[in-house]
């Protein structure tokens, strides 16, 4: 259930169910009321916006006027910077209102900004990439309209991005302009893409991570005027007050659906909004939400007022869209695996009766919780416990919380990834908390170690993994293993490790590599940005042919096209395995393969 709260994250990235076809059908319906129809091609690659045939919607000039809808911020368009009087008639432009100066229409928000008024005159759409009828119409709408650009990957948001900073970077010569995305492997491809459609100086770019310190990054913000940043870096720097915010006019917001909650992208907006200013917001994403909640959070927390969504389906797009096939391979467990699920679940089912005896989890299914219910039920708890519960109890029932997440995250990782990485995590948290105290004496826990420990011991195989070199082996059967690219997804460190281990066995036909974040676990060494971009690099030239990631390659890397993705892990929340889809199909025809764990459950 969507929380009430507005700046609550509704969209559950430790969802269990996964359905990957009603994921894309709830985007699809979510969107639908708000989906930009077809526009046809505009006979002038260089179209002027002050044309009396317009729509005033979209021609009137580069800001928005804010309004409130249902309560909610909006911008809308843009009629800050023109006399009234000139759009009965052709625009008329002027220079901005100086710093303090009050607008037309009585608004505080203020700008250091002047207008070039013979460069606002016409925008500039590039001729040095093939005209897509879509790109251009959703272009036209986010230069003039707070915009969230919801396309499939590979179908060229980088693109729009790049001709609305273009065109703010003729508009105010002395305007700033920031591009902010969730990773520094991001932040520099965009750097290079936006570089190479429209050519802004590089003199006058800089991208700046958290590894820059504060006082060379307050340099740069005088001194350059477009900025790729990190969301954490844009938030900061605001706070501080080094960005010089009123210079900014405009601002791009990659992999958008993260600004949920409290999300560096959601406190800048408002840092941004509480000042204020005026400037453009353009937002982009290949996955708005699963939910529709989800989605609405989204468009208000970025002040949304006009969704440009397009799905593979659509006219405009279905002639630069390539088959996918997408199958889902049941894989079994084992019986093994089987009884030691059911020796979980038997535990499992004592301390969730506990808590239901206590009033807390009433009419729960025990097997269907999952960690994220839990937690949420923790909370509920904390917030408001049953008023006929002690006091006294209220540390059981934190005990009886803390041992349920810890059990169902060793039962999610045997269902998803094995008895390996199951048995790995039961190890470690039996040497420590309260936890450990509950459960080193528990006789079912003390079974279920033994098995997994006899299991290990005779090298018995995991079966997703044996499953996963089949499908590797049968489709270089078929593909040139030199000029063919594959991605494995995996969700959890420890079975990247795995997954990469077994690779070897297929010996000079698979050229594998890594791909993970920074942070170092007990169980893989993170990689470094550097180390990042070279694997990247070498993936692209044909040094490795099968790279295998964690969620660092599911949002928005142009990691290239690849012609097979194996998701080893099914349970991952429906927008991310939308993103993983992505990945191929791009250029030419796909294939997704999907392992999913076939486990028994208690009856």
């Amino acid at each position: 259930m969507a929380s009430s709260d507005p700046h609550a994250t509704v969209d559950n990235p430790d969802d269990d169910e996964f359905d990957w076809d009603a994921a894309v059908r709830a985007i699809d319906i979510a969107c639908a009321n708000s989906k930009a129809s077809t526009s046809s091609a505009d006979p002038f690659r260089t179209p002027s916006f002050a044309s009396r045939d317009a729509p005033r919607s979209s021609c009137n000039a580069p800001f928005a006027t804010n309004m409130r809808t249902n309560g909610a911020p909006r911008q809308s368009t843009l009629d800050k910077f023109i006399g009234r009087a000139g759009l009965r008639t052709e625009p008329v432009y002027r220079a901005v209102a100086i710093e303090g100066q009050r607008n037309i229409d009585g608004d505080d928000r203020v700008s250091c900004v002047e207008i070039d008024v013979e460069a606002a005159k016409t925008w500039i759409y590039p001729v040095n990439v093939p005209l897509r009828d879509y790109q251009l119409s959703i272009t036209k709408t986010a230069l003039f309209t707070n915009t969230l650009v919801a396309l499939p990957t590979g179908l060229g948001k980088t693109l729009i991005a790049a001709v609305v900073m273009y065109n703010y970077f003729r508009w105010f010569p002395e305007g700033k302009i920031v591009f902010t995305a969730p990773s520094r492997p991001l932040v520099v491809q965009q750097i290079e893409a936006c570089h190479n459609i429209v050519g802004i100086p590089q003199d006058l770019i800089i991208d700046m991570t958290g590894q820059i310190c504060p006082a060379k990054r307050a340099d740069f913000w005088k001194t350059k005027r477009v900025f790729f940043v990190t969301p954490q870096v844009l938030e900061k720097d605001i706070q501080s007050g080094t960005c010089l915010v009123k210079y900014l006019v405009c601002l791009v917001i990659d992999e958008a659906h993260r600004a949920l909650g409290n999300y560096s992208y959601c406190v800048a907006v408002r840092e941004l909004m509480a000042i204020p200013v005026q400037l453009r917001l353009l937002a982009l994403t290949a996955t708005p939400g699963s939910k529709q909640d989800a989605i609405q959070h989204v468009i208000n927390n970025l002040l949304i007022s006009s969704l440009e969504y397009r799905d593979e389906s659509d006219p405009d797009v279905s002639p630069y869209v390539h088959n996918r096939k997408i199958e889902l391979i049941q894989v079994p467990m084992g019986e093994e695996a089987t009884q030691i699920n059911n020796l979980l679940l038997h535990v499992i089912r004592t301390y969730a009766s506990k808590l239901n005896t206590m009033g807390i989890l009433l009419n729960r299914d025990y097997q269907a919780l999952s960690p994220s219910d839990l937690l949420n039920s923790r909370d509920k708890f904390r917030q408001a416990p049953p008023t006929e519960l002690p006091p006294v109890r209220y540390a059981e029932v934190e005990r009886c919380f803390g041992a349920l997440i810890t059990l169902y995250h060793i039962r999610k990782l045997l269902s998803s990834h094995g008895i390996k990485p199951a048995y790995e995590m039961l190890e470690e948290k039996l040497q420590q908390g309260s936890f450990a105290g509950l459960m080193n004496r528990n006789e079912d826990i003390q079974k279920a170690k033994l098995l997994m420990q006899q299991n290990l011991s005779r090298g018995a195989p995991n079966p997703k993994l044996s499953k996963m070199l089949e499908v590797l082996i049968d489709h270089f059967r078929i593909n040139d293993m030199q000029s063919s690219r594959v991605i494995i997804f995996s969700n959890f460190r420890g079975s990247v490790r795995d997954i990469m281990e077994t690779l070897l066995k297929l010996g000079d036909t698979v050229k594998a590599a890594q791909f993970v974040g920074q942070s170092s676990g007990k169980s893989l060494k993170g990689q470094s940005q550097k180390v990042q971009q070279a694997v990247l690099e070498k993936f692209r030239s044909g040094g490795y042919n099968v790279i295998v990631a964690t969620s660092i390659g599911e949002e928005g890397l142009d990691i290239m096209e690849v012609d097979l993705v194996i998701c080893f892990d099914a349970n991952v929340s429906p927008l991310r395995m939308v993103q993983r889809m992505g990945r191929t199909g791009r250029k030419h025809d796909g294939r997704v393969d999907i392992l999913h764990s076939l486990i028994a459950r208690l009856v």
